[in-house]
C-alpha cells in the first residue's frame, strides 16, 4: 500500500513540474513579445518593413528556444513533451489571434507560426540532450 502512494505522489509530482514547466515557458515567449511590440513601438498588425521583419524573427526565435530550454528543465525525462506544449501553445495563440483579425496584416503571425513555434520545440529537445 505504501508503494502505491510513494507513486501517486511521485506522479502528481511529476505533473506539477510539467505544468510550472509549460507555464513559464510560454510566459518567457509571450513576456518577450509583449516587451519587444510595446517598447518597440511596432505594431504586430500593421504592415512592416523587412528590417523590423528579420529583427522579430530573430528575436522571437532566440526567446521561443529559450521558452523551451527553461520550460523543458522542470522535468528533464519530459522535456521533449514540454516543449511540444509551449510550441503548441504559441502555435495555437497565433493560429487564434490571426483568425480573430482576418482583415490585418499577419506577418507577426506567421513568424510565431512557421518560426518561433518549432523553435521552442527545440529549446525543450536540446534541453533533453544535455
Amino acid at each position: 500500500m505504501q508503494v502505491a502512494v510513494t507513486s501517486r505522489r511521485f506522479a502528481y509530482g511529476t505533473t506539477t513540474r510539467c505544468l510550472a514547466g509549460w507555464f513559464l515557458g510560454y510566459l518567457v515567449s509571450l513576456v518577450s513579445s509583449i516587451v519587444l511590440f510595446m517598447f518597440g513601438n511596432i505594431p504586430p498588425h500593421e504592415p512592416t518593413t523587412t528590417g523590423k521583419f528579420v529583427l522579430v524573427a530573430i528575436y522571437g526565435v532566440f526567446f521561443a528556444v529559450l521558452a523551451g530550454w527553461i520550460g523543458a528543465g522542470f522535468s528533464r525525462e519530459n522535456a521533449r513533451g514540454i516543449g511540444t506544449a509551449i510550441a503548441f501553445t504559441i502555435l495555437v495563440i497565433a493560429v487564434w489571434s490571426w483568425t480573430e483579425t482576418p482583415l490585418h496584416v499577419h506577418w507577426s503571425q506567421s513568424i510565431a507560426i512557421l518560426l518561433m513555434a518549432p523553435s521552442a520545440f527545440v529549446g525543450g529537445w536540446l534541453r533533453r540532450l544535455r
